[in-house]
């Protein structure tokens, strides 16, 4: 029993511990400087389209979707050891009807890669 115990606790702190890494908040649109987001001034920059259109490639893979990429609406990035990109895309589904999703991707560039962190919606 005492195993199982140091298993839970274990497990609560690696999943608090990735939460704060991370910083994944959604919820809180309204974000202020001290957070260390700062908002992006062209969603259209050639970078920007590039982890937006990995996010859904990445997601329709893993979730066996076939989501198309449109375009980025807005975003913010966040410098930790690489950098988070907190997105709002837009993308075409099965119907061909434009939705919202939210993504958070991390470009690791020591390691030349991005990791799809989450990707939720439409919204």
């Amino acid at each position: 029993m005492g195993s199982s115990y140091h298993i839970l606790l274990f497990t609560i702190f690696i999943s608090l511990s990735v939460s704060f890494l991370f910083d994944i908040s959604f919820a809180s649109r309204g974000k202020t400087l001290d957070d260390g987001w700062t908002p992006i001034k062209d969603p259209r920059d050639p970078k920007v389209v590039s982890v937006g259109n990995f996010a859904v490639t990445t997601h329709n893979s893993q979730a066996k979707s076939s989501l198309v990429f449109d375009s980025v609406v807005h975003g913010e990035t966040k410098s930790d050891g690489g950098t988070n990109y907190n997105l709002t895309i837009a993308a075409k589904d099965g119907d061909d009807t434009l939705r919202n999703y939210v993504t958070l991707v991390i470009d690791r560039p020591y390691q030349n890669s991005f990791v799809l962190v989450s990707f939720k919606g439409p919204v």
